[in-house]
C-alpha cells in the first residue's frame, strides 16, 4: 500500500513537472529579459541618453538672438585654446597628485594605531576621525573660512608662535588659494581612507601576521613586508575613487573661493558650472563636461590596465 501510493506521488509530480520541462524558449528568454529589464531602463534614462544630450549640446552654440548654431568642434577648440582650461587642468594634478596619497599615508597610519593600540576607545576614535566626512560641506567651508581668517583665525594663533603674522587669508591669495583648498579637503576625507584601511586590517587572516610575527618580522618590516601588501585591495579601491573624487571637486571650491581669486583655484566643476549658468555659454560647458567624460574614462582604462581588477581573495576563501 505504501509502494502504490509512492509510485503515485511520484507519477503525480512528474506530471506537474511536465509542464514545466515543455516551456518554449521564448517565455525562457522574455522571463531573463524582464529581470534585465529594470537595470537597462535605469540605465538609458539615467546614464545613456543624459551623456547623448551633452555631446549633442557641445556641438552647437548659442547665438546673441538666442538661437542654436551648429558649430561642429568648435567649442572644443575654444576650450582648448581658453588659458583658464589650463590653469584647471594644473589645479587638478595638484589636487589629484597631494589629496589621494596624502589621505591613504594618513588613513592608514590612524586606522593601525585605532586597531592596534586603542582597545576600549577604539569606537570614540573611529568616530572622531570620520565626523568630517558626514558633516555638511556648508558648516566644512564657514569653519575652514574662519580657521584660514587673517589675525584672529586660528591658524594665525599657531603661526604667530614661529613669528609669522597672516596679513591676509590664504584662499584669497592666487598662489596658495589651491593649496588651502586642498588642506581642508584632506582634513574632511582622511576619514574614508581610514574607515576603508580599518575594513582591510578586520579582514586580515590571524595566522599570517603571527607566522610573520614568529620569523621575526617586527615594527616597519612587518608593516612594508607583510600589512601593506595585504592591504593592497583597499589602497587600489582608493586610488580609484580618489581620482574619480578629484574629478567630482566642486562644493567646497564654490563655496570657500567660487575659483578664485582671479580663477586660481578653478576646477572642472566651477569652470563647467560658470561656463554653462554664469555666462549662458551651454554649449561650452557641454564640451568641457565631455572633455572631463573622456579624461575620466582614460584614466579609468590606465587603472585597468596598471592595477588590475582582481581581488585579493577573502578570508573565507583562504579557509
Amino acid at each position: 500500500m505504501t509502494q502504490s501510493i509512492r509510485v503515485s506521488s511520484q507519477a503525480g509530480s512528474a506530471q506537474d513537472a511536465g509542464p514545466l520541462r515543455r516551456r518554449s524558449p521564448f517565455l525562457s528568454r522574455l522571463t531573463d529579459v524582464s529581470f534585465l529589464l529594470p537595470a537597462v531602463l535605469l540605465f538609458v534614462v539615467f546614464i545613456a541618453y543624459p551623456i547623448l544630450w551633452v555631446v549633442q549640446n557641445s556641438l552647437f552654440t548659442k547665438t546673441r538672438e538666442g538661437e542654436h548654431v551648429f558649430a561642429g568642434l568648435g567649442n572644443y577648440a575654444d576650450i582648448l585654446t581658453n588659458p583658464v582650461f589650463w590653469t584647471v587642468v594644473r589645479n587638478m594634478v595638484l589636487w589629484g597628485v597631494i589629496t589621494i596619497p596624502v589621505q591613504m599615508v594618513i588613513g592608514g597610519l590612524l586606522a593601525y594605531f585605532i586597531e592596534r593600540h586603542t582597545h576600549g576607545l577604539r569606537g570614540f576614535f573611529r568616530t572622531a576621525f570620520f565626523l568630517p566626512v558626514v558633516t555638511s560641506v556648508s558648516v566644512v567651508s564657514l569653519v575652514w573660512v574662519q580657521i584660514y581668517a587673517p589675525y584672529y583665525g586660528i591658524a594665525q594663533e599657531y603661526l604667530k608662535h614661529l613669528g609669522i603674522t597672516l596679513s591676509y587669508s590664504p584662499i584669497g591669495d592666487p598662489s596658495t588659494a589651491i593649496y588651502a583648498l586642498i588642506i581642508v579637503n584632506i582634513w574632511q576625507w582622511t576619514g574614508f581612507s581610514m574607515l576603508m584601511y580599518i575594513a582591510g586590517i578586520a579582514n586580515m587572516p590571524t595566522e599570517v601576521l603571527d607566522a610573520a610575527r614568529v620569523d621575526g618580522a617586527r615594527g616597519w618590516r612587518l608593516a612594508f613586508n607583510v600589512i601593506i601588501p595585504m592591504l593592497a585591495p583597499s589602497t587600489k579601491s582608493l586610488l580609484m575613487l580618489g581620482v574619480i573624487g578629484t574629478l567630482q571637486t566642486f562644493p567646497i571650491v564654490h563655496l570657500m573661493t567660487g575659483g578664485g581669486p582671479n580663477r586660481a583655484s578653478e576646477v572642472f566643476g566651477t569652470f563647467i558650472f560658470k561656463q554653462s549658468f554664469v555666462l549662458g555659454d551651454t554649449g561650452g560647458g557641454a564640451a568641457l563636461s565631455v572633455v572631463v567624460l573622456l579624461i575620466a574614462l582614460v584614466l579609468s582604462v590606465l587603472q585597468i590596465v596598471f592595477l588590475g581588477t582582481q581581488q585579493s581573495p577573502s578570508k573565507g576563501d583562504r579557509a
